[in-house]
């Protein structure tokens, strides 16, 4: 009996023994028959293409955009409301600029609405106007001449709901009145100007002066004898 009992305690190191090199086999055989790793070589990028364009830094955008011209600028001022405006704005650009020229353009203005009775003869219209001073109706006239002539005018309004109110009770008496936009022709004027590198001519004083104008870039021109600057490289 205590043969077998001193017997037993050999028997489970014997055992633990012959595990612990079964498991060290099959580490071996897991690690001979493994994939092996491959290294992914990293390609190296080509440079840019030089014809390529390529995005600028924020600090060589500003660089870029304070750096001087290196030939003349030309510029416009306009439209100005009159001739005194466009007279005065040449005496501060001249001792500024190289070239300066003023010109002159027209454009369409909108008088307003204009509610009318129209007579196809003198004889018509004033037989309207007896009509009207009847009915007591008053600010009215004959239109004397022009594409209108002939025509009793009852109204000239800025607002066309008053127009339609005025139509609208002219009509309401019997009267055939009409509404329409009266336009008319107003002169506009400008200068253009060509300036140096390293001048700058007070032009912002113009353009508080005349509401309404701006200063826009133009091509470059040179005097001519005509009425308008000949462009550069004509």
């Amino acid at each position: 009996m205590l043969n077998e009992e001193t017997s037993k305690p050999g028997l489970d190191w014997r055992w633990m023994a012959l595990g612990l090199l079964a498991l060290n086999i099959a580490a071996g055989f897991a690690f001979l028959f493994a994939e092996p790793t491959v290294e992914t070589e990293v390609a190296e990028i080509p440079p840019l293409d030089a014809s390529v364009n390529q995005p600028q830094l924020v600090n060589e955008v500003v660089t870029l955009a304070t750096i001087e011209p290196t030939g003349p600028s030309c510029y416009t001022i306009g439209p100005l409301p009159t001739l005194l405006a466009q007279q005065r704005g040449e005496e501060r650009l001249r001792p500024f600029v190289s070239e300066l020229r003023r010109r002159q353009t027209s454009a369409d203005h909108d008088r307003g609405w204009w509610v009318y009775l129209p007579a196809s003869n003198r004889s018509d219209a004033l037989q309207l106007t007896r009509q009207l001073a009847e009915a007591d109706v008053e600010d009215y006239y004959v239109v004397a001449g022009g594409d209108m002539a002939n025509s009793v005018s009852v109204g000239l309004y800025q607002s066309i709901d008053n127009a339609r109110n005025r139509q609208a009770r002219i009509r309401s008496l019997g009267f055939d009145a009409q509404m329409e936009v009266r336009r008319e022709q107003i002169p506009q004027f400008w200068i253009d100007y060509r300036v140096e590198p390293g001048e700058d001519p007070p032009w912002r004083f113009i353009l508080r002066a005349s509401p309404g104008a701006q200063r826009m870039t133009i091509p470059c021109f040179r005097e001519s004898n005509g009425d308008e600057p000949e462009p550069i490289g004509a």
